[in-house]
C-alpha cells in the first residue's frame, strides 16, 4: 500500500513522523511542548538596631541611645562559605530578593571586632521575615566628649601597651571617612579629636558615625551621634 507524500513526512514540533494517518493520530499527542514551570523566587526582609552611649561635656555617662531606624548599615546574604549579595538598610530594613530556595544567613560587616549574624534562615516555599534582629552595640575603652556633638568631639583612650594605633571615622557601611591617627603611640591616656569632616575637608554626611580603634588584637567601636 502506497501513502499519498503528505502522509509519509509530516512534520510535527518535536520532529517528522513517517507512516499512516492513524499511526500520526497516536503519535502527536506524545509530543507536547510544554515547558516544566519556572521555580518561585522569595525574598528575606529583616531588621537592624545601633546602641550607642550618650556622654556629656563635663566627661559623666548621660544615657543610651538606642536607634531602630538608620539608614547605610551595611548587610551581607551568606550562602554556604560566600557572600552572594550586600545591602544597606533603609530605615533600619534590609532586604534581599530574587532568591531561590535554600539556607541563608544575614550578617552585618565586622567593624571593630562588632558584628552580629542571623540563625540559619531557610527558603522554601515563602518569603522570609526573619525574626532575629542584627544589633550592634559600642564596645570598648572610648571616651567621646560629648557625644552626640555639634561641631567637634574628643575622644579619649587608653593605649595598654606602646604600639602603633589606628583611629578611624567610618560611616554606618564601614566605609573609611577619616583616618585621625595612624602612629606609633607611648601606653597611657591618649586623645584626638574629630571636626566633623572627612579626608577632603567637607562636611561627613549623616547623623551617626563609628569611631574604631584597633592595635593589633585591640579592637574597639563607639557611635558618635551629630
Amino acid at each position: 500500500m502506497s501513502f499519498p507524500t503528505w502522509l509519509k513526512r509530516v512534520p510535527v514540533a518535536c520532529g517528522f513522523v513517517l507512516g499512516s494517518a492513524a499511526f500520526i493520530l497516536t503519535a502527536l499527542p506524545a509530543c507536547s511542548t510544554n515547558n516544566p514551570a519556572e521555580p518561585t523566587l522569595r525574598s528575606i526582609t529583616g531588621h537592624v538596631v545601633l546602641r550607642g552611649y550618650f556622654i556629656d561635656a563635663s566627661g559623666r555617662p548621660a544615657g543610651t541611645r538606642v536607634v531602630a531606624d538608620a539608614d547605610g548599615v551595611r548587610i551581607d546574604l551568606v550562602r554556604g562559605n560566600r557572600v552572594i549579595a550586600s545591602t544597606t538598610t533603609v530605615d533600619g530594613i534590609y532586604r534581599f530578593s530574587g532568591l531561590s530556595a535554600g539556607v541563608y544567613i544575614a550578617r552585618t560587616i565586622a567593624l571593630g571586632g562588632i558584628h552580629d549574624s542571623t540563625e540559619a534562615l531557610t527558603i522554601a516555599v515563602a518569603n522570609v521575615a526573619v525574626a532575629d534582629t542584627l544589633r550592634m552595640y559600642s564596645r570598648g575603652d572610648l571616651y567621646p566628649v560629648p557625644n552626640p556633638f555639634v561641631d567637634s568631639t574628643t575622644v579619649y583612650f587608653d593605649v595598654r601597651n606602646s604600639a602603633v594605633v589606628q583611629v578611624t571615622i567610618r560611616d554606618l557601611a564601614g566605609n573609611l571617612v577619616r583616618s585621625l591617627i595612624a602612629e606609633g603611640l607611648p601606653a597611657g591616656l591618649q586623645q584626638v579629636t574629630w571636626d566633623g569632616r572627612d579626608d577632603q575637608g567637607a562636611m561627613a554626611p549623616g547623623p551617626i558615625h563609628w569611631m574604631v580603634y584597633e592595635s593589633g588584637d585591640d579592637l574597639r567601636a563607639h557611635l558618635l551621634f551629630r
